[in-house]
């Protein structure tokens, strides 16, 4: 196999304009989903649970969010894990030691915003009392996929059969060529 490609998207963009990026779409996002809410779905008075309750939801997005980035690897049968490491960049993470299919890597990090969006979406139908908190909460984590979605978008451009390595700077992306040979 031969690296096709590396891809590090913090080189390519760098950590403030991600972050800058990610808080943008983060506020764009609350305010799209809770208008869209408010105007056309639902008008019911919003209930207020207090800021502990606003946190404490708030924490529960990141690890939910990494947890969701391993699940459709560990359905595979493939090992992953996820953390939080205070030296490198991002700082919450999952990895997994061997290389993995191109799709089973896209479906891996596109997972959170598919089922937190379409979670918060039905949440906010049946609780629309509580629209606001479910909207932070999604807005939240789709600032986190910002730069999911940023490496999805150079994972589709790689050739159907290669294979993803994660490695510290970023992803390889390796391809068998059987022209080299």
């Amino acid at each position: 196999m031969n690296c096709w490609k590396t891809i590090s998207i913090e080189n390519d963009f760098g950590k403030e304009r991600l972050w800058f990026l990610s808080a943008t779409m983060m506020i764009a996002y609350f305010m799209f989903f809770f208008v869209i809410f408010r105007t056309f779905v639902s008008t019911a008075t919003l209930e207020d649970l207090g800021i502990l309750f606003l946190l404490i939801t708030l924490i529960i997005v990141i690890p939910l969010h990494l947890f969701l980035h391993c699940l459709p690897i560990w359905i595979s049968g493939k090992k992953a894990s996820f953390g939080f490491r205070k030296k490198q960049w991002p700082y919450f993470y999952f990895s997994t030691k061997l290389p993995l299919t191109k799709q089973l890597i896209i479906i891996s990090t596109s997972s959170p915003v598919i089922v937190i969006t379409s979670a918060s979406i039905i949440a906010s139908i049946i609780y629309p009392q509580w629209v606001h908190y479910i909207a932070m909460m999604s807005a939240l984590n789709f600032g986190l996929c910002i730069y999911d979605i940023v490496t999805i978008k150079h994972l589709m451009s790689a050739p159907k059969e290669s294979f993803i390595e994660e490695h510290g700077d970023g992803y390889h992306i390796l391809y068998y060529n059987q022209t080299i040979q």
